[in-house]
Formats: C-alpha cells, sequence, structure tokens
C-alpha cells in the first residue's frame, strides 16, 4: 500500500475522516500544536513537505484539499494520487468580496456554534462544535485568509496523476467547475467528511486499490 497522507479543513484538526482510512493525520499551521506561518496556501504547503513520504498519495478537506493540491503539483515524481474532498479550486465570489470582514467574526466559539448546524449527521455535531471551537483564533483567521487568496484553477488543470474528487451536492463553497479528475457528488454539504463518512471513506478505499 502507498504511503497516504490526509489533510484536514479549517478548524477541523483532530477530526479524522473515517477511522479505517490509512496513513498519517497532518495538523496545517496554526492548528493543535503547529506554529503559525504566512497565512496563504503556499507558505502551508511548505511547511508540511518535510513531512511528506518519498511515495505517497495525499488527500484533503477544503482547505486541506487547496494544500493537498499544492503539494501535489510540486512533487509530481513523488505523489501518485491525489483525492479532494469537497475542495474549492477557488472560493466563491459573494465569499471573496466579503473577505475584509472574515477577521472580525472568526471567534473559534461562535464559529463552531454556527457550522455545527452545517451538518446533517446529528450525532457528530457536539464533536464538530468542539473541535473548531479549541481552535486558536488567530490559527483561525490565518485559514480564513489562505482559503479567499487561493486559486488552484491552474494548478489543477496541470495534473496527469490520478484524482479523485468528492462533492457535496448541497455545498455552499463548490460546484461542477470544482470536480478534477473522477467526480462523486453526494447528497451533502461543505462538511461531506462528517455528513457521509461511510461514503467518502468507501470511495477513498476503492481509488486507492489502483495503489496497492
Amino acid at each position: 500500500m502507498t504511503d497516504c497522507v490526509w489533510l484536514h479543513g479549517t478548524a477541523m484538526a483532530g477530526l479524522r475522516w473515517h477511522d479505517s482510512l490509512p496513513g498519517d493525520w497532518l495538523e496545517l499551521p496554526g492548528h493543535g500544536q503547529a506554529p503559525r506561518v504566512e497565512p496563504n496556501v503556499e507558505a502551508y504547503a511548505s511547511a508540511l513537505e518535510s513531512r511528506l513520504p518519498e511515495r505517497f498519495v495525499i488527500g484533503g478537506h477544503s482547505l486541506g484539499g487547496m494544500v493537498a493540491l499544492t503539494l501535489a503539483s510540486r512533487h509530481l515524481d513523488r505523489c501518485r494520487g491525489l483525492v479532494l474532498v469537497d475542495t474549492p479550486l477557488r472560493m466563491p465570489r459573494w465569499i471573496r468580496r466579503r473577505a475584509k470582514v472574515a477577521p472580525l467574526i472568526a471567534w473559534p466559539s461562535v464559529v463552531g456554534f454556527l457550522i455545527q448546524y452545517r451538518t446533517s449527521n446529528r450525532a457528530m455535531r457536539p464533536t464538530l462544535r468542539r473541535t473548531i471551537a479549541a481552535t486558536p483564533r488567530k490559527g483561525l483567521i490565518d485559514a480564513m485568509r489562505a482559503t479567499l487568496r487561493f486559486d488552484g484553477r491552474v494548478l489543477a488543470r496541470g495534473l496527469t496523476l490520478p484524482i479523485l474528487s468528492l462533492l457535496g451536492r448541497h455545498s455552499l463553497l463548490t460546484g461542477p467547475s470544482d470536480a478534477v479528475g473522477t467526480s462523486r457528488v453526494f447528497d451533502a454539504g461543505h462538511i461531506l467528511p462528517v455528513d457521509r463518512p461511510d461514503d467518502v471513506a468507501r470511495e477513498i478505499h476503492g481509488f486507492l486499490e489502483r495503489f496497492a
């Protein structure tokens, strides 16, 4: 089995998508014990490069997917496959227009309270709320800024390696233009790994079989 690396989304450090998925779960800068870096995806990717195996499949959700895409494009000779879980190649215009207010609303406890209701998985709502609330505020602000500045459309078009895109039909952040490679769309929102963990794991396991 090829080594796997998985990257969480904004404010979701430690929240693994499914216990059956093999590999390492890395913390993004500004999350958990990971130090902060410049608030852009390129700097996040640089901070994680030393943690990559010699040959690997990498996947990420949302901001984690942006970082995974960047790392895959940098290491085409080492990266065997890429998994993007509801990852916007560029944030929607209506969100980018509100970039200046992001720091004003980035209080982890408030964001956690609000975001918990964006998942249909009611059993996971308390865990989701606590996970987001535990995120350092500066790390949350950095992550918001990083996503707003990212444009991965050119990077995605330049990749020839196998890619699996998993998208939520009701996501506010992604749409058909974010489908790269082989895509699957689920009846879920942006927090797809929490909404449909078994489906996400099944699709990823099927994708990983080609690298066995």
